[in-house]
């Protein structure tokens, strides 16, 4: 099967369905957000129910979209454009990007860049925030580390290389003057990162798939 999945639009039906009850770059610091004492954390807990309840329904749970991320979806082709024009490339839309070795792991990227062996992925902020990342030198995409990780670590490499060297992180506000529309964090791939965090990865997805087959075998709800 091929790992690279193009010509589904991300967001539909079709999209959501190939990502039931598979660990995400969105959502890749939930798991590993630790408690208090290394005890097992609520953000944790409730990712790891709900990819154990898409995968005893098949269903994802639908997810209402705020104003904030409508305004990101809207945006997207303007800064994937943006950042096309910037430097001067092409931007390879993919659906989903299925991990090497993890079966249940995958990523969503905004765009690969095959001419830099890299990718790209794209946040629209609040006005504000988009200002702070160009006065700050993009501290507020720091937060979004983990996701462009997990990407590096799924997404193969081009030009015969093996891996994807960096992820550019593109900060967009088209209200802004032109040469300030656009920000860029460069981050560079870890590989002693990303093996920590597939090693993580690895004993979550077993956790829950235990789990899962453990809840098959029960004949009544109630029971321990």
């Amino acid at each position: 099967m091929n790992r690279i999945i193009r010509g589904i639009e991300q967001g539909s039906p079709s999209w959501m369905a190939l990502r039931i009850g598979r660990i995400g770059g969105s959502r890749i610091c939930d798991l590993l957000t630790e408690g208090r004492s290394g005890a097992e954390s609520l953000t944790k807990r409730k990712y790891k129910n709900e990819l154990i309840r898409e995968r005893l329904t098949g269903k994802k749970l639908e997810t209402y979209k705020t104003p904030a991320m409508q305004r990101g979806i809207d945006l997207e082709p303007m800064a994937r454009a943006w950042y096309e024009v910037k430097y001067n490339t092409f931007v390879d839309q993919v659906a989903i990007v299925l991990h090497p070795t993890i079966e249940g792991g995958q990523c969503s990227p905004d765009g690969l860049v095959d001419a830099t062996n890299s990718l790209i992925e794209i946040k629209i902020p609040n006005p504000e925030n988009h200002l702070d990342n160009i006065l700050t030198g993009g501290k507020q995409l720091e937060q979004y580390y983990d996701q462009v990780m997990w990407q590096l670590a799924c997404v193969p490499g081009s030009n015969g290389n093996e891996k994807r060297e960096f992820c550019d992180l593109v900060s967009y506000d088209p209200d802004m003057p032109d040469h300030l529309q656009g920000f860029v964090k460069r981050i560079y791939r870890d590989d002693e990162y990303i093996q920590t965090m597939q090693t993580a990865v690895i004993a979550f997805l077993s956790e829950i798939e235990t789990i899962v087959n453990n809840l098959k075998e029960i004949q009544n709800g109630n029971n321990p």
